[in-house]
């Protein structure tokens, strides 16, 4: 397995169960009526923190398992697959922009009729949180193409 594939799997695995609780425990505060912008923005600055200190880590520790550099040079196959994995992992975050864009009416809705005491804060919460999510989902999706293509050519 090459160290790229190896370190997809790791930003796959990592950011679903890091991410997934971050983005389950925002459904859950926003079901329960309870949108606390400083509590999520600490909470994802930690997530985030987390992520940085078990990927990297990680990474470094398949590498040296692996007998594998870091960092290697990319071949033309490697080269091939990055462009592939950028170029659908784009469309998709572009095309999800778009659609947040489109709904924010719908959004702002949903934020005056629930969370009548700060309407506008609410919003912005909502919204911060859906490009966070897509941004999120586009690059894990960006990531399964990697290894997907690489166990294609496996």
């Amino acid at each position: 397995m090459s160290m790229r594939e190896k370190v997809a799997w790791i930003a796959v695995i990592t950011s679903v169960m890091i991410f997934g609780w971050y983005f389950w425990s925002v459904w859950t505060e926003f079901s329960a009526r309870q949108l606390d912008g400083d509590v999520l923005f600490w909470r994802f600055l930690w997530c985030l923190g987390i992520a940085v200190v078990i990927m990297l880590p990680a990474a470094l520790i398949a590498a040296r398992l692996g007998g594998q550099e870091f960092d290697p040079p990319a071949d033309e196959m490697e080269v091939r697959i990055e462009a592939i994995s950028n170029r659908f992992g784009l469309a998709l975050l572009e095309v999800l922009l778009v659609a947040i864009v489109l709904a924010s009416k719908w959004i702002t809705e949903i934020a005056r009729a629930d969370f009548t005491i700060d309407p506008v804060g609410a919003t912005a919460i909502m919204l911060i949180n859906l490009i966070l999510f897509v941004t999120a989902f586009a690059a894990l999706v960006r990531e399964i193409i990697i290894i997907i293509q690489y166990r294609k050519y496996a």
